[in-house]
């Protein structure tokens, strides 16, 4: 099966910095894009991905193709900068949202305070506050409060893969002693107490970032991987940023150690479960020329030597674009969604390609 570009669209688009994209179909059919929106600060400050002013918004649309043209509030906070927010469709039809957030502060407050480690604008200082859920009864119209995960300072962004009972595992990725690590965290009530799970180390010399969680139709859990080495070489090159994979045969109680599979770019990859059962793979390409591509994958997520990449589209204007997420539309093609901008624009948008699956 190979999946060919249709056409490109615009799910959402205004004057202000929109990317992050996460996009889902709710249990009445109806498409739910949700994503990060902020000022467009980059005429006076240049380009920053933390912002005080970030909150999470969303936009629907009842076939993948036309979307509404007013974003909605998900989550603003009046403190903290709101980022990445990621939806999952639970077996009730709950939608289960994770984000994380930041604090911004000034120098001279927070000097003594390790934690503001994140230079802001070149003015500020900012901190990683941690990761949160939410969820709505009703298709995404209406969410409850945010609920802090008590894991310590991680931050989220990919899939939740719900166990037979109900519970719910959920991938994270943070610092400890200087490494960046997946910690897997569990919870039996849609995110009011919380267990670590397990962590996944990286290999000597990589830090392991943004990954999303996948069941097979087996059992076997899948980690697919944003991975980083430390103070790379300019000979390096791509090799710095490979895709790593993990696998956990018992419920994601222990795994195997990481993968590096033949794909790489320094952003997340998102798994999509097909109605055939096999996997599509899909990831902004931070290098030139950059774009969006795709790897059509097997049900069991074994058969790499066999998977060929496609490109979506090549026409991005710099590495500030990807974080895809795609689903099935009810014509059985599938939307790929995603931030992007062209040569000539400065705002980013929320895109997407719809792709037909050809035999």
């Amino acid at each position: 099966m190979t999946i060919v570009p249709v056409k490109h669209i615009i799910l959402y688009k205004d004057r202000r910095y929109n990317s992050f994209p996460n996009v889902v179909a709710n249990g009445e059919g109806t498409f739910v894009a949700a994503f990060r929106q902020a000022p467009d600060r980059q005429s006076t400050y240049g380009l920053q991905h933390v912002d005080p002013s970030s909150k999470a918004v969303y936009v629907t649309s009842a076939d993948g193709e036309s979307w509404s043209s007013e974003a909605n509030d998900l989550y603003d906070d009046f403190f903290y900068g709101v980022q990445d927010p990621c939806l999952n469709v639970l077996a009730d039809g709950t939608i289960f949202a994770t984000c994380f957030m930041w604090k911004v502060a000034e120098r001279e407050d927070v000097q003594q305070n390790p934690e503001f480690e994140y230079k802001v604008y070149g003015n500020w200082l900012g901190k990683l506050v941690g990761a949160y859920t939410l969820r709505s009864a009703d298709g995404g119209k209406t969410w409850d409060r945010p609920l802090p995960i008590e894991l310590g300072t991680l931050a989220i962004r990919g899939n939740v893969v719900e166990l037979d009972g109900g519970s719910l595992l959920v991938p994270f990725y943070g610092v400890r002693n200087g490494v960046s690590r997946v910690v897997v965290g569990r919870t039996d009530d849609r995110g009011v107490a919380w267990s670590e799970h397990a962590v996944i180390e990286p290999e000597e010399g990589y830090g392991l970032f943004e990954p999303n969680l996948y069941r097979t139709p087996s059992g076997k859990l899948v980690l697919f991987v944003r991975c980083h080495k430390r103070n790379p070489l300019p000979e390096d090159g791509r090799e710095a940023y490979p895709l790593v994979t993990a696998e956990s045969l018992d419920d994601g109680l222990t795994w195997s150690a990481p993968v590096r599979r033949p794909f790489c770019s320094p952003s997340p990859f998102h798994p999509l479960r097909l109605r055939d059962g096999r996997v599509l793979l899909t990831y902004g390409y931070r290098y030139k020329p950059y774009g969006i591509r795709a790897v059509m994958l097997d049900a069991e997520c074994e058969r790499w030597p066999e998977a060929r990449e496609t490109i979506i589209r090549e026409d991005g204007y710099g590495g500030d674009i990807g974080y895809t997420c795609a689903v099935q539309l009810h014509d059985g093609q599938v939307l790929i969604a995603y931030y992007y901008s062209l040569e000539g624009e400065r705002e980013r948008y929320i895109a997407g390609t719809i792709c037909s699956l050809e035999r």
